[in-house]
Protein backbone atom coordinates (compact mmCIF):
# COMPACT_ATOMS: atom_id res chain seq x y z
CA UNK A 1 0.00 0.00 0.00
CA UNK A 2 1.26 3.34 -0.82
CA UNK A 3 2.19 5.60 1.85
CA UNK A 4 -0.23 9.19 1.61
CA UNK A 5 0.61 12.24 3.47
CA UNK A 6 -2.46 13.03 4.67
CA UNK A 7 -3.20 9.63 6.11
CA UNK A 8 -1.50 10.25 9.74
CA UNK A 9 -4.04 13.23 10.44
CA UNK A 10 -6.61 11.08 8.83
CA UNK A 11 -6.45 8.38 11.41
CA UNK A 12 -6.21 10.72 14.23
CA UNK A 13 -9.40 12.23 13.16
CA UNK A 14 -11.21 9.03 13.23
CA UNK A 15 -9.50 8.56 16.22
CA UNK A 16 -10.75 11.04 17.67
CA UNK A 17 -14.53 11.35 16.34
CA UNK A 18 -14.81 7.51 17.72
CA UNK A 19 -14.00 8.91 20.84
CA UNK A 20 -16.23 11.81 21.28
CA UNK A 21 -19.10 11.27 23.52
CA UNK A 22 -22.90 11.12 20.92
CA UNK A 23 -25.82 12.54 22.74
CA UNK A 24 -27.57 11.22 19.62
CA UNK A 25 -26.72 7.40 20.14
CA UNK A 26 -27.33 7.82 24.17
CA UNK A 27 -30.67 9.24 23.16
CA UNK A 28 -31.13 6.43 21.45
CA UNK A 29 -30.64 4.30 24.06
CA UNK A 30 -33.03 6.13 25.84
CA UNK A 31 -35.88 5.86 23.38
CA UNK A 32 -35.46 1.98 23.13
CA UNK A 33 -35.77 1.48 26.97
CA UNK A 34 -38.78 3.74 27.49
CA UNK A 35 -41.12 1.77 24.36
CA UNK A 36 -40.88 -0.98 26.89
CA UNK A 37 -43.25 1.63 28.68
CA UNK A 38 -42.62 1.23 32.92
CA UNK A 39 -40.74 -1.95 33.36
CA UNK A 40 -40.39 -1.96 37.44
CA UNK A 41 -37.85 -4.67 39.55
CA UNK A 42 -39.44 -7.51 38.89
CA UNK A 43 -40.79 -7.15 36.05
CA UNK A 44 -40.47 -9.36 32.17
CA UNK A 45 -40.28 -5.76 30.94
CA UNK A 46 -37.32 -5.21 33.30
CA UNK A 47 -35.50 -8.15 32.49
CA UNK A 48 -35.65 -7.07 28.63
CA UNK A 49 -34.01 -3.70 29.83
CA UNK A 50 -31.44 -5.77 31.59
CA UNK A 51 -30.59 -7.64 28.30
CA UNK A 52 -30.49 -4.38 25.80
CA UNK A 53 -28.29 -3.04 27.94
CA UNK A 54 -25.81 -5.71 28.30
CA UNK A 55 -26.50 -6.02 24.06
CA UNK A 56 -25.51 -2.45 23.96
CA UNK A 57 -22.37 -2.54 26.83
CA UNK A 58 -20.91 -4.87 24.12
CA UNK A 59 -21.46 -3.03 21.36
CA UNK A 60 -19.91 -0.40 22.75
CA UNK A 61 -16.54 -2.65 23.26
CA UNK A 62 -16.40 -3.70 26.62
CA UNK A 63 -14.94 -7.01 26.37
CA UNK A 64 -15.92 -8.67 29.78
CA UNK A 65 -20.06 -8.16 29.90
CA UNK A 66 -22.10 -10.52 32.37
CA UNK A 67 -25.93 -10.05 33.30
CA UNK A 68 -25.84 -11.33 37.46
CA UNK A 69 -29.58 -12.42 38.74
CA UNK A 70 -30.53 -12.07 41.87
CA UNK A 71 -33.24 -12.32 44.57
CA UNK A 72 -34.14 -9.61 47.07
CA UNK A 73 -37.05 -9.34 49.51
CA UNK A 74 -38.93 -12.46 47.14
CA UNK A 75 -38.31 -10.41 43.73
CA UNK A 76 -35.92 -10.91 40.95
CA UNK A 77 -34.30 -8.96 39.43
CA UNK A 78 -31.00 -8.58 37.30
CA UNK A 79 -28.02 -5.91 37.34
CA UNK A 80 -25.57 -5.98 34.32
CA UNK A 81 -21.92 -5.87 34.75
CA UNK A 82 -19.44 -4.83 31.90
CA UNK A 83 -15.55 -4.87 33.19
CA UNK A 84 -12.98 -2.72 30.91
CA UNK A 85 -9.50 -3.80 31.91
CA UNK A 86 -6.90 -1.39 33.95
CA UNK A 87 -3.22 -1.58 34.94
CA UNK A 88 -4.51 -2.53 38.41
CA UNK A 89 -6.65 -4.21 40.23
CA UNK A 90 -8.47 -0.75 41.71
CA UNK A 91 -11.67 -0.29 40.33
CA UNK A 92 -13.81 2.56 39.43
CA UNK A 93 -17.47 1.83 39.35
CA UNK A 94 -20.05 3.39 37.00
CA UNK A 95 -23.12 3.26 37.28
CA UNK A 96 -27.23 4.28 36.07
CA UNK A 97 -30.31 1.97 36.76
CA UNK A 98 -32.36 0.53 34.21
CA UNK A 99 -35.84 -0.03 36.26
CA UNK A 100 -38.05 2.27 36.22
CA UNK A 101 -40.66 3.76 38.72
CA UNK A 102 -44.27 1.88 38.51
CA UNK A 103 -45.86 4.00 36.21
CA UNK A 104 -43.16 5.65 34.08
CA UNK A 105 -41.89 4.84 30.87
CA UNK A 106 -38.32 6.02 32.27
CA UNK A 107 -37.01 7.98 29.31
CA UNK A 108 -35.51 10.41 31.75
CA UNK A 109 -35.02 8.48 35.01
CA UNK A 110 -32.79 6.60 34.14
CA UNK A 111 -32.94 6.49 30.21
CA UNK A 112 -31.25 8.78 30.18
CA UNK A 113 -28.47 7.81 32.62
CA UNK A 114 -28.21 4.23 30.84
CA UNK A 115 -27.92 5.77 27.72
CA UNK A 116 -24.93 8.27 29.04
CA UNK A 117 -23.54 5.09 30.79
CA UNK A 118 -23.38 3.31 27.50
CA UNK A 119 -21.66 5.72 25.15
CA UNK A 120 -18.94 6.74 28.24
CA UNK A 121 -18.51 2.66 27.99
CA UNK A 122 -17.67 3.53 24.15
CA UNK A 123 -15.57 6.35 24.37
CA UNK A 124 -13.39 5.10 27.38
CA UNK A 125 -12.58 1.92 25.47
CA UNK A 126 -11.05 3.40 22.97
CA UNK A 127 -8.90 5.45 25.21
CA UNK A 128 -5.39 4.22 25.95
CA UNK A 129 -4.83 2.07 29.02
CA UNK A 130 -6.35 3.39 32.05
CA UNK A 131 -4.39 3.35 35.61
CA UNK A 132 -7.56 1.34 37.09
CA UNK A 133 -10.35 -1.13 35.79
CA UNK A 134 -13.60 0.17 34.74
CA UNK A 135 -16.89 -1.63 35.95
CA UNK A 136 -19.99 0.06 33.78
CA UNK A 137 -23.15 -1.44 36.28
CA UNK A 138 -26.50 -1.08 35.16
CA UNK A 139 -28.44 -1.60 38.70
CA UNK A 140 -32.17 -3.06 38.93
CA UNK A 141 -34.08 -2.45 41.73
CA UNK A 142 -33.22 1.67 42.29
CA UNK A 143 -36.89 2.37 42.40
CA UNK A 144 -37.74 -0.65 45.10
CA UNK A 145 -39.04 2.28 47.44
CA UNK A 146 -42.20 1.09 45.61
CA UNK A 147 -42.71 -2.52 46.40
CA UNK A 148 -42.26 -1.12 50.29
CA UNK A 149 -39.85 -3.97 51.37
CA UNK A 150 -36.61 -2.03 50.30
CA UNK A 151 -34.68 0.40 48.90
CA UNK A 152 -31.38 0.55 45.74
CA UNK A 153 -31.84 -3.10 45.91
CA UNK A 154 -29.30 -3.70 42.93
CA UNK A 155 -26.74 -2.01 43.77
CA UNK A 156 -26.55 -3.19 47.50
CA UNK A 157 -26.95 -6.93 45.49
CA UNK A 158 -23.90 -5.89 43.37
CA UNK A 159 -21.68 -4.37 47.09
CA UNK A 160 -22.67 -7.78 48.68
CA UNK A 161 -21.72 -9.84 45.25
CA UNK A 162 -18.00 -8.27 45.13
CA UNK A 163 -17.16 -9.92 48.82
CA UNK A 164 -13.26 -8.96 49.54
CA UNK A 165 -13.10 -6.99 45.77
CA UNK A 166 -15.28 -4.18 47.61
CA UNK A 167 -12.10 -2.83 48.86
CA UNK A 168 -10.80 -2.95 45.35
CA UNK A 169 -13.32 0.05 44.52
CA UNK A 170 -11.83 3.43 44.90
CA UNK A 171 -14.98 5.46 43.80
CA UNK A 172 -17.88 5.17 42.12
CA UNK A 173 -19.24 7.46 40.16
CA UNK A 174 -23.58 6.93 39.32
CA UNK A 175 -25.40 8.67 36.76
CA UNK A 176 -28.78 9.34 37.53
CA UNK A 177 -31.87 11.80 35.69
CA UNK A 178 -30.44 13.29 32.97
CA UNK A 179 -31.07 14.53 29.21
CA UNK A 180 -33.50 17.34 29.94
CA UNK A 181 -32.54 20.56 28.16
CA UNK A 182 -34.14 22.73 30.95
CA UNK A 183 -31.61 21.02 33.28
CA UNK A 184 -27.88 21.66 34.19
CA UNK A 185 -25.22 19.09 35.28
CA UNK A 186 -25.13 19.15 38.79
CA UNK A 187 -23.15 16.95 41.71
CA UNK A 188 -25.42 15.86 44.19
CA UNK A 189 -23.53 15.03 47.37
CA UNK A 190 -26.59 14.35 49.17
CA UNK A 191 -26.17 12.78 53.40
CA UNK A 192 -27.97 9.61 53.77
CA UNK A 193 -28.65 8.34 57.19
CA UNK A 194 -25.39 6.71 58.29
CA UNK A 195 -26.56 2.86 59.89
CA UNK A 196 -23.40 2.51 62.05
CA UNK A 197 -23.93 5.81 63.53
CA UNK A 198 -27.36 6.82 64.67
CA UNK A 199 -28.14 10.03 63.94
CA UNK A 200 -25.08 10.73 61.94
CA UNK A 201 -24.90 10.59 58.31
CA UNK A 202 -22.82 9.53 55.25
CA UNK A 203 -22.06 11.83 52.39
CA UNK A 204 -19.70 12.00 49.16
CA UNK A 205 -15.83 12.55 50.64
CA UNK A 206 -14.41 15.60 49.27
CA UNK A 207 -11.56 14.09 46.88
CA UNK A 208 -14.66 12.33 44.89
CA UNK A 209 -16.31 15.70 44.60
CA UNK A 210 -13.19 17.62 44.33
CA UNK A 211 -11.77 14.92 41.27
CA UNK A 212 -15.00 14.93 39.05
CA UNK A 213 -15.41 18.56 39.28
CA UNK A 214 -11.66 19.02 38.23
CA UNK A 215 -12.47 15.80 35.31
CA UNK A 216 -15.58 17.58 34.34
CA UNK A 217 -13.92 20.94 33.85
CA UNK A 218 -11.34 19.14 31.76
CA UNK A 219 -13.93 18.20 29.55
CA UNK A 220 -15.37 21.82 29.38
CA UNK A 221 -18.50 20.69 30.55
CA UNK A 222 -18.28 21.52 34.56
CA UNK A 223 -20.21 20.13 37.10
CA UNK A 224 -21.52 22.61 40.00
CA UNK A 225 -22.44 20.95 43.16
CA UNK A 226 -26.08 20.79 44.17
CA UNK A 227 -27.54 23.46 42.10
CA UNK A 228 -26.61 26.04 39.28
CA UNK A 229 -28.24 28.91 41.26
CA UNK A 230 -28.04 28.11 45.12
CA UNK A 231 -25.02 25.65 44.89
CA UNK A 232 -23.77 27.50 48.63
CA UNK A 233 -26.84 27.86 49.98
CA UNK A 234 -27.39 23.66 49.01
CA UNK A 235 -24.66 22.82 50.86
CA UNK A 236 -25.82 23.70 54.26
CA UNK A 237 -29.24 23.15 53.37
CA UNK A 238 -29.28 19.24 52.73
CA UNK A 239 -26.85 19.20 56.08
CA UNK A 240 -29.62 20.36 57.98
CA UNK A 241 -32.59 18.72 56.41
CA UNK A 242 -33.08 15.10 55.80
CA UNK A 243 -33.54 15.36 51.69
CA UNK A 244 -35.82 12.35 49.95
CA UNK A 245 -34.08 11.91 47.11
CA UNK A 246 -31.10 9.90 46.69
CA UNK A 247 -30.07 7.59 44.19
CA UNK A 248 -27.58 4.49 44.25
CA UNK A 249 -24.82 5.60 45.96
CA UNK A 250 -26.91 5.30 48.98
CA UNK A 251 -25.44 1.43 49.00
CA UNK A 252 -22.09 2.06 47.94
CA UNK A 253 -21.56 4.61 50.77
CA UNK A 254 -23.32 2.63 53.08
CA UNK A 255 -20.68 0.13 52.23
CA UNK A 256 -17.75 2.40 52.33
CA UNK A 257 -17.28 3.23 49.33
CA UNK A 258 -16.51 6.70 48.09
CA UNK A 259 -19.40 7.25 45.65
CA UNK A 260 -21.61 10.56 44.36
CA UNK A 261 -24.27 10.63 41.71
CA UNK A 262 -25.19 13.26 39.22
CA UNK A 263 -27.77 14.64 37.14
CA UNK A 264 -29.06 17.22 35.48
CA UNK A 265 -32.39 17.54 37.03
CA UNK A 266 -31.97 20.22 40.61
CA UNK A 267 -33.91 22.08 42.97
CA UNK A 268 -34.53 25.23 41.12
CA UNK A 269 -34.68 23.03 37.85
CA UNK A 270 -36.42 20.30 38.59
CA UNK A 271 -37.64 17.72 35.43
CA UNK A 272 -41.51 18.33 35.77
CA UNK A 273 -42.58 14.65 34.71
CA UNK A 274 -40.83 13.16 37.23
CA UNK A 275 -42.01 9.27 38.08
CA UNK A 276 -44.88 10.19 35.94
CA UNK A 277 -46.41 8.65 32.83
CA UNK A 278 -45.21 11.69 30.89
CA UNK A 279 -41.52 11.32 31.34
CA UNK A 280 -41.32 9.91 27.83
CA UNK A 281 -38.31 10.42 24.78
CA UNK A 282 -39.64 13.80 23.38
CA UNK A 283 -38.76 15.51 27.28
CA UNK A 284 -35.14 14.50 26.51
CA UNK A 285 -32.45 16.74 24.14
CA UNK A 286 -29.59 14.86 22.67
CA UNK A 287 -27.16 17.77 23.30
CA UNK A 288 -28.24 17.35 26.90
CA UNK A 289 -26.97 14.14 26.96
CA UNK A 290 -23.86 15.62 25.35
CA UNK A 291 -23.25 17.65 27.46
CA UNK A 292 -23.66 15.93 30.55
CA UNK A 293 -21.77 12.60 28.80
CA UNK A 294 -18.44 14.47 28.46
CA UNK A 295 -18.94 16.01 32.06
CA UNK A 296 -19.36 12.14 33.37
CA UNK A 297 -16.13 10.59 30.81
CA UNK A 298 -14.32 13.50 32.15
CA UNK A 299 -15.32 12.67 36.01
CA UNK A 300 -14.65 9.39 35.18
CA UNK A 301 -11.19 9.38 33.75
CA UNK A 302 -9.91 12.51 36.54
CA UNK A 303 -11.39 9.55 39.14
CA UNK A 304 -9.39 6.63 37.87
CA UNK A 305 -6.07 8.54 38.10
CA UNK A 306 -6.97 10.72 41.51
CA UNK A 307 -4.85 9.52 44.19
CA UNK A 308 -7.25 7.13 46.50
CA UNK A 309 -8.99 9.23 49.47
CA UNK A 310 -10.98 8.21 52.46
CA UNK A 311 -14.38 6.69 52.63
CA UNK A 312 -15.37 9.25 55.19
CA UNK A 313 -14.73 12.66 54.74
CA UNK A 314 -18.57 14.63 55.59
CA UNK A 315 -17.09 17.94 56.73
CA UNK A 316 -16.55 20.43 53.35
CA UNK A 317 -17.62 22.72 51.54
CA UNK A 318 -17.27 23.19 47.75
CA UNK A 319 -16.61 27.06 46.27
CA UNK A 320 -15.25 28.68 43.63
CA UNK A 321 -14.17 25.57 41.88
CA UNK A 322 -12.22 24.45 44.92
CA UNK A 323 -13.48 22.32 47.89
CA UNK A 324 -12.31 23.40 51.03
CA UNK A 325 -12.21 20.37 53.68
CA UNK A 326 -12.63 20.47 57.83
CA UNK A 327 -9.08 21.40 58.77
CA UNK A 328 -10.06 24.58 57.15
CA UNK A 329 -13.68 25.23 57.88
CA UNK A 330 -12.78 24.88 61.77
CA UNK A 331 -9.68 27.42 61.39
CA UNK A 332 -12.21 29.99 59.77
CA UNK A 333 -14.66 29.15 62.19
CA UNK A 334 -12.04 30.12 64.72
CA UNK A 335 -10.98 33.26 63.14
CA UNK A 336 -14.51 34.77 62.54
CA UNK A 337 -14.14 34.51 67.01
CA UNK A 338 -11.34 36.69 67.16
CA UNK A 339 -13.02 40.03 66.01
CA UNK A 340 -15.60 39.52 69.08
CA UNK A 341 -12.99 38.14 71.51
CA UNK A 342 -11.31 41.47 70.82
CA UNK A 343 -13.51 44.13 71.65
CA UNK A 344 -14.89 41.82 74.56
CA UNK A 345 -11.33 41.96 75.55
CA UNK A 346 -11.12 45.09 75.94
CA UNK A 347 -14.14 45.75 78.75
CA UNK A 348 -13.18 42.00 80.33
CA UNK A 349 -14.55 38.82 79.06
CA UNK A 350 -17.89 38.00 80.24
CA UNK A 351 -19.65 35.01 81.22
CA UNK A 352 -22.07 35.48 78.23
CA UNK A 353 -19.18 35.67 75.74
CA UNK A 354 -17.46 32.66 77.11
CA UNK A 355 -20.78 30.70 76.91
CA UNK A 356 -21.13 31.91 73.37
CA UNK A 357 -17.74 30.52 72.05
CA UNK A 358 -18.27 27.35 73.95
CA UNK A 359 -21.50 26.47 72.65
CA UNK A 360 -20.30 27.74 69.14
CA UNK A 361 -17.08 25.51 69.11
CA UNK A 362 -19.63 22.50 70.37
CA UNK A 363 -21.56 23.08 66.98
CA UNK A 364 -19.00 23.63 64.75
CA UNK A 365 -17.17 20.41 65.45
CA UNK A 366 -20.54 18.29 64.72
CA UNK A 367 -21.67 20.43 62.18
CA UNK A 368 -18.91 22.96 60.39
CA UNK A 369 -21.09 23.66 57.28
CA UNK A 370 -24.26 24.32 58.77
CA UNK A 371 -22.51 26.70 62.09
CA UNK A 372 -20.48 28.54 59.83
CA UNK A 373 -23.08 29.29 57.57
CA UNK A 374 -25.03 30.59 59.88
CA UNK A 375 -22.56 32.23 62.44
CA UNK A 376 -20.02 33.66 60.18
CA UNK A 377 -21.51 37.29 59.40
CA UNK A 378 -23.10 37.18 62.63
CA UNK A 379 -19.91 37.27 64.73
CA UNK A 380 -18.29 39.58 62.13
CA UNK A 381 -20.59 42.10 62.35
CA UNK A 382 -23.03 41.88 65.50
CA UNK A 383 -23.11 44.63 67.95
CA UNK A 384 -23.23 47.17 64.90
CA UNK A 385 -26.35 47.75 64.90
CA UNK A 386 -28.55 49.23 61.99
CA UNK A 387 -28.30 47.60 58.67
CA UNK A 388 -25.35 45.54 59.42
CA UNK A 389 -26.78 43.56 61.86
CA UNK A 390 -30.18 42.94 59.96
CA UNK A 391 -28.00 41.79 57.14
CA UNK A 392 -26.10 39.45 59.46
CA UNK A 393 -28.98 37.12 59.81
CA UNK A 394 -29.62 37.14 55.83
CA UNK A 395 -27.83 33.54 55.66
CA UNK A 396 -30.02 31.93 58.16
CA UNK A 397 -33.18 33.04 56.80
CA UNK A 398 -32.30 32.09 53.20
CA UNK A 399 -31.45 28.35 55.25
CA UNK A 400 -34.88 28.50 56.24
CA UNK A 401 -36.57 29.85 53.57
CA UNK A 402 -35.14 26.80 51.55
CA UNK A 403 -35.80 24.43 54.33
CA UNK A 404 -39.45 25.20 54.79
CA UNK A 405 -40.06 25.26 50.55
CA UNK A 406 -38.24 21.69 50.44
CA UNK A 407 -40.56 20.88 53.06
CA UNK A 408 -43.55 22.30 51.57
CA UNK A 409 -42.63 20.31 47.85
CA UNK A 410 -42.13 17.07 49.74
CA UNK A 411 -38.48 16.67 49.41
CA UNK A 412 -37.90 16.78 52.92
CA UNK A 413 -38.33 14.14 55.34
CA UNK A 414 -36.93 15.71 58.80
CA UNK A 415 -34.16 17.62 60.30
CA UNK A 416 -30.06 16.25 61.16
CA UNK A 417 -29.92 18.80 63.46
CA UNK A 418 -30.96 17.03 67.12
CA UNK A 419 -33.04 19.07 69.23
CA UNK A 420 -30.34 19.99 71.80
CA UNK A 421 -28.74 21.15 69.02
CA UNK A 422 -30.96 23.62 67.71
CA UNK A 423 -31.24 24.81 70.93
CA UNK A 424 -27.89 25.61 71.45
CA UNK A 425 -27.18 27.12 68.38
CA UNK A 426 -30.62 29.86 69.49
CA UNK A 427 -28.61 30.16 72.35
CA UNK A 428 -25.15 31.12 71.02
CA UNK A 429 -26.87 33.10 67.83
CA UNK A 430 -28.91 35.36 71.08
CA UNK A 431 -25.70 35.53 72.48
CA UNK A 432 -24.03 37.19 69.99
CA UNK A 433 -26.06 40.36 70.04
CA UNK A 434 -26.78 40.34 73.29
CA UNK A 435 -22.43 40.37 74.62
CA UNK A 436 -21.48 41.92 71.58
CA UNK A 437 -23.33 44.80 71.98
CA UNK A 438 -22.35 45.35 75.64
CA UNK A 439 -18.52 44.09 74.83
CA UNK A 440 -18.56 47.57 71.90
CA UNK A 441 -20.38 49.63 74.83
CA UNK A 442 -17.69 48.69 77.68
CA UNK A 443 -14.73 49.55 75.19
CA UNK A 444 -15.82 52.98 73.97
CA UNK A 445 -14.68 56.22 75.56
CA UNK A 446 -17.76 58.33 76.60
CA UNK A 447 -18.39 60.69 74.12
CA UNK A 448 -17.60 64.39 75.50
CA UNK A 449 -14.44 62.92 77.49
CA UNK A 450 -10.55 63.05 76.60
CA UNK A 451 -7.71 61.39 77.66
CA UNK A 452 -5.17 63.25 79.09
CA UNK A 453 -1.75 62.04 80.68
CA UNK A 454 -0.14 64.08 83.84
CA UNK A 455 3.40 63.80 83.51
CA UNK A 456 4.43 62.21 85.91
CA UNK A 457 1.79 59.74 86.33
CA UNK A 458 -0.85 57.27 85.07
CA UNK A 459 -3.42 58.37 82.57
CA UNK A 460 -6.20 60.20 84.01
CA UNK A 461 -9.55 61.69 82.14
CA UNK A 462 -10.54 65.00 82.70
CA UNK A 463 -14.29 66.00 81.17
CA UNK A 464 -14.95 68.90 79.83
CA UNK A 465 -17.51 71.37 81.17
Amino acid sequence: MRYHPCLPALLSALLLSAATFDGEAALRHAAALAALGPHPWGSPRAGAAAQYVAAQLRAAGVPDVAVQAFESHGIRGANVVGLLPGTSAEMIVVGAHHDTAPEAPGAYDDGGGVGVLIETARVLSRRPARPRTLAFVSFDGEEAWSTGRTMVAGSRQYVRSLGPRARDVAAAFVVEMSGWKGGTPVLHPIPYADPLRPGGYLVSPAWVVRAAQHGARQARAPFRVGDPLISWLYQPAVRTVRARLYGDDLALLEADVPAVFASDSSFTSFYPWYHQAADTVDNLDAAALARMGRAVVGAVEALAAAPRGPARQPHWFAALGGVVTAPWLYALGVFSLLPRVLRAARGGLSAGSALQAVLFGLLLWRHPVVTLWVFLLPHLVAGRGGVPSALALLPLAALAALSLLAWARGFVSGLWLAPWELAAGAAALALVWLTGGRSRRAGRTPRGSRATRPANGPPSTRVRA
